[in-house]
């Protein structure tokens, strides 16, 4: 019933791709973790109903399919007609995750990828003998209120005392220094090199795919985010942020957060906060109101 085949990412038959699958975006991955992208495509005759993204490492003629940290999620991506049922997108989904999975374990030996969030159902999955582990994000949806607790209100009221102010403006230089001692106080690598990661940042902001969003105090950026999302995307993902310690402490990350939720109410529908899966930070973005969600890690 389905036909499965592969190809480097393109935007062929693709009317209006979200990020994730974006070949732009893709190749950007690709070439920044030295890793194939490609683009799984299933399609019930003459048309294409999912898509799938991949990035795969060849190591003496074994396949990998990895999860690089630059690309959050990766995501089986439908496209049905608008008036077809609930149940009938159910079930073709179910049967298409089936034969997706089944694709996957003969072609490689090992596995591991991101579903997101809107790929609930993962039985087509697990009943191919993969693993499906959960994770978790936060997310924002403009539409909703905040209820944020006693505490961070408290830092709220301190970090506005700071007249920061939020702005968008792309400046990776300082992004990277920021980001470099953000890692180097938790002891830990990025995983690829800062020059590498920057020119990944250009590339992308070249095709407005990224933007910076930074707090300032005075010209001096106290904290910076970066965020993913283009004109086809209802979700921005914000997947990065780095704030100095001083000002941490003065409640500007906590200040950053929801003045970026107020800039771009009127770009996405929602913002996602791509994190939930350590203490520290899920208790931060838990106690500024933001919305859990599940999503499931796929593994064999």
């Amino acid at each position: 019933m389905y036909e499965l085949s592969l190809r480097t990412p393109s935007a062929a038959g693709l009317a209006a791709p979200p990020i994730w699958i974006d070949p732009r975006f893709m190749l950007a991955v690709g070439e920044l973790h030295q890793l194939e992208a490609l683009q799984l495509l299933c399609h019930k005759g003459e048309q294409l109903v999912a898509v799938l993204p991949l990035y795969e490492k060849k190591n003496l003629g074994l396949r990998r399919l990895i999860c690089p940290m630059s690309a959050y999620y990766q995501g089986l991506w439908f496209s049905w007609e608008e008036e077809r049922e609930p149940n009938r997108n159910l079930l073709d989904e179910l049967k298409v995750s089936g034969e997706v999975a089944s694709f996957l374990k003969d072609r490689y030996k090992r596995m591991q990828f991101n579903l997101a969030p809107h790929n609930q159902d993962v039985r087509g999955f697990t009943w191919q003998g993969l693993k499906a582990v959960p994770y978790y994000t936060f997310t924002h949806f403009s539409s909703e209120e905040l209820h944020i607790l006693k505490d961070e209100r408290k830092k709220l009221r301190a970090a506005r005392q700071q007249e920061y102010r939020l702005v968008e403006e792309f400046r990776p230089e300082e992004f990277i220094a920021l980001l470099k001692d953000l890692y180097d106080r938790k002891q830990k690598r990025l995983g690829v090199s800062y020059a590498a990661f920057q020119k990944w940042m250009e590339r992308l902001q070249n095709e407005d795919l990224l933007s910076q969003f930074n707090l300032l105090d005075r010209d001096r950026i106290v904290s910076t985010n970066l965020v993913l999302g283009g004109k086809n995307d209802s979700r921005g993902y914000s997947i990065m942020r780095s704030t100095r310690p001083r000002d941490l402490k003065s409640g500007a990350s906590a200040l950053h957060s929801l003045l970026l939720v107020d800039m771009l109410r009127h770009r996405f529908a929602g913002l996602d906060f791509c994190g939930a899966n350590y203490p520290e930070v899920a208790r931060f973005k838990a106690a500024l109101g933001f919305k859990l969600e599940l999503f499931f890690k796929i593994t064999g």
